[in-house]
């Protein structure tokens, strides 16, 4: 039978983008990163830094079932973005008490995260904040097999629609990519190239994120510190890691 050469087969590290690349790479991988930076791989780098813990829903906040999940669950149901409280904004979180199991809905890092629970890997939420660490981590997980990072991208629609590849989800896939080619170094032409799109644009992430499509749009809605906080490259140790549907450290 031919191997398709869309699961990247032959590389220990791949690459890949949104729901289709999921699917085409976690079920040959160990491990899997979903990077959702603006915003929901950065908000659960902050919650689980803080000690709290975050059952990911694959939903808009205006569904009504978030409330019934956080409810089974015993969460706290996370509030809309720009509401207050703690939502999926990252700076809402900065506060957040260690020991709250917060349920926080996105409609791609947080669907991505419960897609890929399906699929069998160990999987983690990796961000710029925390690239290394999660780097480090999801090496150790997938011991012999591959670890597949996922750029999580955008939605033209928001929620459905063709995906919008966004460039702060391709930095982030790339910071966590050169942290891992430190560790393994036979990766995809896929992975390499965004190692070098980081490597190349490290000093320039602040300035990069703010004049991209998504900063403009969160600076626009007065969420300009969401930005600057998801811009920060390893400053955090946490490594969300998706332990019976819930994101743990």
């Amino acid at each position: 039978m031919t191997i398709p050469p869309t699961d990247q087969h032959g590389f220990s590290i791949r690459l890949e983008w949104g729901r289709e690349g999921l699917a085409a790479l976690a079920p040959h991988c160990g491990a899997v990163i979903i990077i959702d930076v603006l915003s929901f791989s950065t908000s659960v780098d902050i919650a689980i830094g803080r000690g709290a813990r975050v059952l990911p829903l694959p939903w808009r906040r205006a569904d009504s079932r978030v409330e019934e999940a956080a409810e089974r669950a015993g969460a706290v149901a996370a509030a809309a973005k720009g509401e207050p409280g703690w939502s999926l904004s990252p700076a809402s979180l900065l506060d957040l008490p260690a020991g709250t199991l917060l349920a926080l809905p996105s409609p791609n890092g947080a669907t991505l995260s419960a897609l890929a629970a399906d699929l069998g890997p160990a999987v983690f939420a990796g961000s710029l904040r925390n690239a290394d660490a999660v780097a480090r981590a999801a090496a150790e997980a997938a011991g012999d097999r591959p670890i597949g990072v996922i750029a999580a991208g955008e939605r033209w629609g928001v929620v459905e629609g063709p995906m919008r590849p966004g460039i702060e989800d391709y930095l982030g896939a790339g910071a966590i990519a050169a942290a891992l080619l430190d560790r393994r170094d036979d990766a995809s032409s896929e992975t390499r190239l965004a190692a070098m799109a980081f490597r190349a644009a490290a000093d320039h992430i602040p300035a990069l994120l703010t004049e991209a499509v998504s900063g403009r749009e969160l600076i626009g809605m007065g969420m300009a510190a969401d930005v600057a906080l998801a811009s920060e490259v390893d400053v955090s140790t946490a490594v969300p890691r998706l332990v019976d549907g819930i994101y743990t450290d």
